[in-house]
């Protein structure tokens, strides 16, 4: 599982979980942007407000993947913090400048410029900083108290979020917010790569696929029948909240079943899964996946720019976001596209690879 890329070893499902969470991400902003001018509870709105159900394990997995690769190891704290917060900061403090200044041009946005600076666009960002400062303290409970102490925070964890996802958090000020909210995807995500688990990885593979399928048709459920009761504002979808359990057991699907299929190919050489896994492991596909993963960061911080274009040519030039919603595929793989082309490109020019956010 482990593969070398540019002289660095890289754990190459969490590269596939890393790509295939940015691409949900983006998606999320598109299908957001074709709900927007469609009435709420129409056709239309539902047939593009179905892929939100895909779109919102993106930020999870995101976490996930650092809970990985970031919990229960020694480092310094001071240099823990100067490099997670120089690899976060330089690129989004260069993006966040320009993204304003870019709306005010294109969108001809008559909104002052440091409100829309301080625009809710970016808060993954903010949100990812208030994590990253709570996580040297999680590392070191984990690394005190091991699988133990992971499993007793996931358990309060999931108490919380369950209370959440039913509207009863905090029940009755009973204190658990040290266990609320996105650090427990970080400790679910360490959980699920390290915990050795009974089951075979074939029947893991399958546990996954459940979790998925059936938490995916429980969302898609509520946003089928209860779009009357707070899913929407103004015509636009607003997807589950990340914080309850419905989207944390659908995330957990799509993760067990991208690393323990992974696990089970590298096991069984020379079965047909093995053949197909092959295919993105060993030829160009892997160069994708891995360009896709390196500049996930980046791609995020610049889609909103290729969103916004895209929203002044459906204004001014064709109506890309009225047109029927089966063209909602094409807008999205060329969003993906010219967010990757522009991170990729930065990344090869000295000084712009800095802000790029590629890494």
């Amino acid at each position: 599982m482990i593969k070398n890329i540019n002289g660095r070893n890289r754990i190459f499902y969490l590269d596939e979980v890393r790509a295939l969470a940015i691409i949900l991400v983006i998606l999320c902003h598109i299908i957001r942007e074709f709900c927007q001018i469609r009435p709420s509870g129409s056709l239309g709105w539902l047939s593009v407000g179905v892929f939100i159900e895909l779109g919102v394990m993106g930020v999870p997995l995101f976490l996930m993947i650092s809970g990985s690769l970031l919990l229960n190891r020694e480092y310094d704290l001071p240099d823990f913090l100067k490099r997670r917060f120089t690899r976060i900061l330089i690129p989004f403090i260069f993006w966040a400048l320009l993204l304003p200044i870019y709306k005010i041009i294109v969108n001809n946005d008559p909104t002052p410029y440091l409100t829309l600076f301080l625009d809710r666009q970016y808060w993954f960002i903010y949100m990812l900083i208030g994590v990253y400062l709570f996580l040297p303290i999680i590392n070191s409970f984990i690394r005190e108290y091991k699988m133990k102490g992971v499993e007793y925070f996931l358990i309060l964890w999931l108490i919380t979020i369950t209370l959440n996802t039913f509207g009863l958090y905090p029940f009755h000020a009973l204190e658990l917010s040290y266990f609320a909210g996105y650090v427990g995807f970080i400790v679910l995500g360490y959980y699920l790569t390290n915990k050795e688990f009974k089951l075979s990885d074939k029947h893991m593979i399958w546990l996954g696929l459940i979790l998925f399928i059936v938490f995916t048709l429980i969302n898609l459920h509520f946003t089928l029948t209860h779009y009357k009761i707070g899913i929407f504002d103004d015509g636009a979808l607003k997807y589950y909240h990340y914080e309850t359990l419905v989207v944390a057991l659908q995330a957990t699907g799509v993760f067990l079943m991208i690393e323990y299929y992974a696990k089970y190919c590298s096991k069984h050489k020379g079965t047909f899964r093995n053949k197909a896994y092959s295919f993105f492991k060993d030829t160009f596909m892997s160069k994708i996946i891995y360009s896709l993963s390196v500049c996930s960061y980046g791609m995020y911080l610049v889609h909103y720019f290729v969103v916004y274009g895209i929203r002044w040519v459906s204004n001014n030039m064709f109506p890309i976001y009225t047109a029927k919603p089966v063209i909602m595929p094409l807008v999205w793989i060329i969003v993906v596209f010219f967010s990757w082309l522009i991170i990729y490109v930065l990344s090869k020019i000295p000084y712009l690879k800095e802000v790029s956010g590629a890494h």
